[in-house]
């Protein structure tokens, strides 16, 4: 699929870039690692990079969901029979950890998270609980590569068919004249747009896959207003926090700093490694309905489309 940048009236070419495996990793990683999601269309709490399991292995991404589950994330730039069966071997490990094995990862391989201690603070800020909230055994496990080789796609697609949790997302790196990138996450969710310090890269999505609800859409349908406030109360710690949704889809917050999504808004406002936006910020206009209260009315309005 030929992708162009639309500038000064013309088209800019941007060409597939076939970087060699080590290349295409640590590249893809470092942007999974610094936006989960982006790639993974949830808020997701980042646990270890890296990190060496007990039984062996080093799976590439570890992270938590708001239902306790272990998400495991692996990126290859070619996913051959042996590394599928790899990452269904560390899925079967996260089946049987628990939140102290969890903790011990919190500040091992290339994540610098604080430790122990940190990681139950942590998780309990990200699932807003007073107790820890104890590991689902039903892990996710999700494939970023630029293609599977062989007969190692049925294999994933067979895996699916029987609604095992295995998600696919392949990722091309596009790269024009002046040396400029583009990520292509053909997700099925809409990830959010940013710039990537120091590559010029953008996230986006290839318009034929069906993506989730974003703020632009509820701005767009009138559920959302330009210059709305919005506010994110936190009970259990006696806080309130508050945003300003501007006409672009941005939050602002009150010292001024604007962030492209709800999730992020959030986890800067409350000083907290990661947390759900959609689920935090809620209209005082309508009564304290919250955002994902609003996805899901625009999303009944239209169909599911």
């Amino acid at each position: 699929m030929p992708i162009f940048e639309l500038r000064d009236g013309g088209l800019v070419p941007f060409a597939r870039l076939h970087p060699g495996p080590d290349l295409y990793e640590r590249e893809i990683e470092e942007l999974v690692w610094g936006d989960l999601e982006a790639f993974a269309g949830q808020s997701l709490l980042p646990v270890a990079r890296q990190p060496h399991i007990v039984g062996g292995g080093v799976p590439d991404i570890l992270a938590l969901d708001e239902d306790g589950r272990v998400v495991v994330i692996e990126i290859k730039r070619d996913i051959d029979r042996g590394q599928l069966a790899q990452c269904l071997e560390y899925a079967g490990w996260a089946r049987l950890t628990n939140l102290d094995e969890l903790a011990s990862l919190y500040d091992t391989g290339l994540a610098k998270h604080g430790g122990v201690e940190a990681f139950f603070r942590d998780w309990q800020d990200f699932t807003d609980t007073a107790t820890p909230l104890t590991i689902n055994p039903q892990p996710r496990l999700i494939l970023i590569a630029r293609d599977f080789e062989g007969r190692t796609r049925s294999a994933v697609d067979f895996l699916r068919e029987y609604s095992l949790p295995v998600v696919f997302i392949p990722v091309t790196i596009y790269e024009d004249a002046t040396g400029r990138r583009v990520i292509d996450i053909e997700a099925d969710h809409e990830p959010v747009v940013s710039t990537v310090a120091g590559t010029g890269a953008v996230l986006a999505a290839p318009g034929l896959s069906p993506r989730r609800v974003t703020v632009m859409d509820l701005l767009s349908a009138g559920l959302l207003e330009a210059g709305e406030p919005v506010e994110f109360p936190r009970p259990r710690l006696g806080t309130r926090h508050t945003a300003v949704i501007r006409a672009d889809g941005a939050f602002e917050l009150p010292d001024g700093t604007r962030h492209a999504s709800p999730s992020r808004a959030a986890a800067s406002a409350a000083a907290v490694v990661s947390y759900d936006g959609w689920r935090a910020w809620r209209v005082p206009r309508l009564g304290g309905t919250r955002l994902d209260e609003l996805r899901e009315s625009y999303e009944i309005g239209t169909g599911g489309e």
